[in-house]
């Protein structure tokens, strides 16, 4: 799709606008389009959630709205990152409850974001053994999701085995399970921004000769072997799956995102998901709009993609995805996002930091008024003093701020 469509000139009121209508995603009836996104926060101290949790997600509730979690961990080897939440053991599930029967108390729905982060994890959280991905290759950056946001070097990744890739779609199928028992209405599997499924996805860091890597389908064998688990375990209408094909996260941008992509999601496509979200090619968790684009500009004229400058968008997959609910995220804020959801082009919009920053980004959205500004300081919980943790978490005001 037209990422440069922000003009609100063809649409009707925002209260009457088809954002506001209700859809339909998998089992979940959603009375109106805008979703939280899976936001990483870091204030599950000891892969709990805590009171504090329960009323950051409960402030964030609508009736009938969705709210995707923060990524949850499926297995210690996922992450082990400080303050990032598991769904692995008895204490998660009962933990989780807690907070998804608290947002189900508003009418709303949840979803459980299942998040492994591959070679982006360090030794030192995972007991000493060394992080998985689908080769041996290093992000070459920092990790700082320890306690006090220490910095530790990424290292060479674990190449998996056959055996480590069982294993790993175990785990899936396992937090899954323990997701459904602890109240959540879907499972969404992540599989984009430069982790675990995506570093199997894409051909600069999948640089396997098995049945795991190589062609495009070798490359998404694992990703659908955790879809089919999952789906197995819970049923097609509670899972839906997240991608990025134009991600530049943590790893180069894919040599043949279209080909490789539009595979994939031709293969989600037969599974009969609840929905499949789709990030916007001009979103990047770590460079501006503007960067961004201008490093997709150089890597096709560079000849290293497969691509034209034209080709920036979305709808190449979207073209897959004929019976398959489609939500994007991607730098959509007040102004720019209704045009698409009115064009019938996409089911939903996904909003991230402006959640962070609006509990009541819903009722602004709905009225035009003035969204926050998020304060990046205080977006990570290991940056954030203790006894401090609601700073920047569950303190941001309702209604507008001059």
């Amino acid at each position: 799709m037209d990422s440069t469509s922000t003009s609100a000139s063809t649409t009707p009121s925002r209260e009457n606008s088809k954002l506001f209508s209700p859809v339909r995603l998998g089992a979940m009836n959603l009375e109106h389009r805008v979703i939280m996104s899976a936001l990483t926060r870091l204030r599950c101290l000891g892969t709990v959630p805590n009171e504090i949790v329960i009323e950051y997600y409960t402030q964030r509730a609508t009736k009938g709205g969705l709210l995707v979690s923060e990524g949850i961990h499926p297995s210690l080897m996922a992450g082990g990152f400080h303050g990032v939440p598991g769904m692995y053991a008895p204490d998660h599930v009962r933990a989780w409850k807690k907070v998804t029967d608290a947002v189900h108390a508003k009418g709303a729905f949840m979803a459980c974001q299942l998040w492994h982060v591959g070679r982006f994890a360090i030794s030192v959280s995972l007991g000493g053994r060394q992080p998985l991905s689908s080769s041996a290759t290093n992000i070459g950056s920092i990790n700082r999701n320890t306690p006090g946001a220490v910095e530790y070097p990424h290292e060479t990744a674990k190449p998996m085995t056959l055996e480590d890739v069982k294993d790993t779609i175990d785990d899936y199928v396992h937090a899954a399970k323990n997701a459904i028992k602890a109240g959540f209405d879907c499972v969404e599997i992540a599989s984009g921004n430069g982790y675990l499924l995506d570093q199997f996805l894409n051909s600069n860091t999948n640089l396997r000769t098995d049945a795991y890597g190589g062609s495009k389908e070798n490359r998404a064998r694992f990703t659908l072997e955790v879809l089919d688990g999952v789906i197995a375990a819970i049923g097609a209408c509670r899972v839906s799956i997240r991608m990025s094909p134009w991600g530049t996260v943590w790893l180069p941008l894919d040599t043949d995102p279209i080909a490789n992509f539009r595979y994939v999601l031709s293969e989600v496509e037969k599974r009969g998901v609840a929905y499949v979200c789709l990030t916007q090619p001009r979103a990047d968790l770590l460079l501006e709009e503007k960067t961004k684009i201008e490093s997709m500009y150089a890597a096709i004229k560079s000849g290293k993609v497969a691509a034209t400058i034209e080709d920036l968008h979305l709808r190449h997959f979207e073209e897959v995805l004929e019976k398959t609910p489609v939500i994007v995220n991607g730098n959509y804020n007040g102004e720019n996002c209704f045009e698409e959801v009115e064009r019938g082009e996409v089911d939903a919009i996904v909003f991230g930091r402006y959640f962070i920053s609006n509990p009541d980004l819903v009722e602004k959205l709905r009225l035009g008024k003035k969204l926050t500004k998020w304060n990046l300081k205080t977006v990570y919980g290991s940056k954030v003093d203790v006894g401090k943790e609601r700073v920047g978490y569950t303190d941001y005001p309702f209604g507008e701020v001059e």
